[in-house]
């Protein structure tokens, strides 16, 4: 596959959806209708990038999902580099394979102390971050060197969400698996193949059914919080 394919693609369930990134709420007040836009869109006076026609978007995400999916796993796994102690790395290891299966879906939370002495803390998609490392996408983890203790894992702006204490940054983001929702005094990330919403918190919710919250401790991070998704 081609270095240069919009994997930004993924996070759109349809055309319509894909057309109606590129439009303002300006635009909507002023012509009052979705389809004339959607098509000034198309032919390419809204934006400087190029906008696909719709045979082609769903050509391309297919390609994409059957890239980034495979059917048959790496025979290695990041996780058999593993030989710590550490038990959350080891927790990470026991899931890996599940995710990139797609049997399991894991969201980490971790917070980490830097040399300034603020913290930063954000919820990784685990099967994403994996997958990125794989295809040698921009801003990966290496996770190679994650659990063979060469690098730690770190949360990056890129990620379901992220907090920069020290500077105030909050960044929330979706990827091909989950879309962010975000309430007044909630957090919540729905997962795209079956729409269940996951509660990242430790208080009783509707559905907290969707997920298990497992707390782990460690000697390198402190602590991290899986929550572990079961898809059907």
């Amino acid at each position: 596959m081609s270095g240069n394919v919009d994997f930004n693609l993924l996070n759109f369930q349809s055309y319509e959806d894909y057309l109606n990134s590129f439009i303002k709420k300006e635009e909507y007040r002023y012509l009052s209708s979705m389809q004339p836009i959607r098509k000034l869109v198309k032919l390419g006076y809204r934006c400087t990038a190029k906008v696909y026609e719709e045979h082609e978007f769903y050509q391309l995400r297919k390609q994409l999902h059957d890239h980034i999916s495979p059917k048959v796993l790496s025979s290695v796994l990041y996780g058999s580099y593993f030989k710590g102690t550490d038990a959350a790395l080891q927790a990470l290891v026991d899931r890996e394979e599940a995710n990139l299966l797609q049997k399991l879906s894991t969201i980490i939370f971790l917070q980490v102390r830097q040399r300034s002495g603020f913290d930063i803390c954000g919820y990784i998609d685990y099967e994403k971050s994996l997958r990125d490392f794989t295809l040698k996408l921009p801003d990966r983890t290496n996770w190679r060197a994650v659990f063979e203790g060469r690098a730690k894992l770190r949360p990056k702006p890129s990620d379901l969400s992220f907090f920069d204490w020290h500077r105030s940054i909050l960044c929330y983001n979706d990827t091909y698996n989950y879309e962010t929702v975000r309430g007044s005094n909630t957090l919540m990330f729905k997962h795209k193949a079956d729409h269940k919403l996951i509660p990242v918190t430790d208080k009783p919710n509707p559905h907290s059914d969707n997920v298990n919250r497992l707390m782990i401790p460690s000697e390198i991070y402190g602590y991290i919080i899986l929550y572990d998704h079961t898809l059907r």
